[in-house]
């Protein structure tokens, strides 16, 4: 797409267009993109949830080492895990996307594909948004899911002497901006670390599973590293938690403290209860590999520990507005 050509109103059209596919037969949308907003009728005995983020040029990503559609293909799944958090199904995403008037077509074009494609994938169409004139490329994205009323998984919901899990894997995302910023992909390995750190899977069925079995009334997903998110479920639930080092499933390639401190991994941290089922359970219960990884406390605070023993941790995480080495990128 030529956005000079095209205009603020044909590129509106453009996108239009493209995001028509998703919303078709949703009846869940009354009024989809074309009008001042859309409307949304909900289904009786559900409620409503609401999460917002950004992906910004040079603070998020940067061109050189970030594909359009894989950039596309995160601005969306970074909210959509914020669903699975929550236990939430998507309803749909409204988009504002900051363009410089010189923008590459082709860049836009990708990110629009990546967008788009995974919005279709996840049922969470494009029903709405914005678009603006900016310096650098930034793309906002609201997205809006529904989960069984009284249901939805908090933060502040853990209690002394459960247990905490992490599906998947961690420290492949932080292990592949490390790399990215290096430079040149060498192996498949590489590759695929890579990936996971430009292409995250939100854990929509994951999250929805552990409302519907019961199995959880806690979660977080992991998207600015294991221990700071634990420490948010800490302090929201006014509990503390030990986790072991070597309980931590580090996906091959990454290392012991990207797993901890790296971020982005977008897996789902969650408590179960003292007498709930095993791992193993849990794992085919979710259709993904689960861990046990720690026990909630009473006592506020996070310990880590090696062998049992309590052991000093490192960086803890990453944070907006606070002093780095690094311009950019979490």
């Amino acid at each position: 797409m030529d956005l000079r050509q095209l205009g603020e109103f044909g590129l509106i059209e453009a996108i239009r267009r493209k995001a028509a596919r998703a919303t078709r037969g949703r009846s869940v949308w009354r009024v989809a993109i074309g009008d001042d907003a859309a409307v949304l009728t909900p289904r009786a005995g559900e409620e409503l949830v609401f999460t917002t983020d950004a992906v910004v040029e040079d603070v998020h990503f940067r061109w050189r080492t970030t594909e359009p559609r894989r950039l596309g293909h995160k601005a969306l799944a970074v909210n959509l895990s914020d669903l699975a958090a929550m236990g939430a199904r998507p309803l749909g995403c409204l988009l504002t996307l900051a363009l410089p008037a010189g923008i590459d077509g082709k860049r836009l074009d990708g990110f629009l594909s990546g967008f788009l494609s995974l919005a279709r994938a996840s049922q969470c169409p494009l029903v709405g948004g914005d678009l603006t004139r900016a310096r650098d490329f930034g793309a906002t994205v609201t997205a809006i899911g529904a989960v069984a009323r009284g249901r939805a998984l908090l933060r502040s919901a853990a209690r002394p002497g459960e247990r905490v899990f992490v599906t998947g894997t961690l420290g492949g995302a932080a292990a592949g901006l490390a790399l990215l910023e290096r430079g040149r992909l060498r192996t498949p390995l590489e590759r695929r670390l890579a990936r996971r750190q430009q292409e995250p899977h939100a854990r929509l069925k994951e999250g929805s599973a552990l409302v519907k079995a019961r199995l959880s009334r806690a979660a977080i997903d992991v998207s600015d590293g294991l221990a700071q998110d634990l420490g948010h479920v800490c302090e929201a639930s006014g509990v503390g938690a030990r986790i072991a080092l070597e309980a931590l499933p580090v996906m091959r390639g990454a290392t012991l403290e990207q797993a901890l401190s790296g971020g982005e991994d977008y897996e789902l941290l969650f408590t179960v209860a003292r007498r709930g089922p095993t791992a193993r359970r849990i794992g085919l219960r979710l259709d993904c590999k689960a861990t046990e990884i720690g026990v909630i406390t009473a006592r506020p605070g996070l310990v880590v520990t090696r062998a049992g023993r309590p052991v000093a941790m490192g960086k803890s995480g990453f944070q907006h507005f606070k002093a780095s080495s690094k311009g950019s990128e979490k």
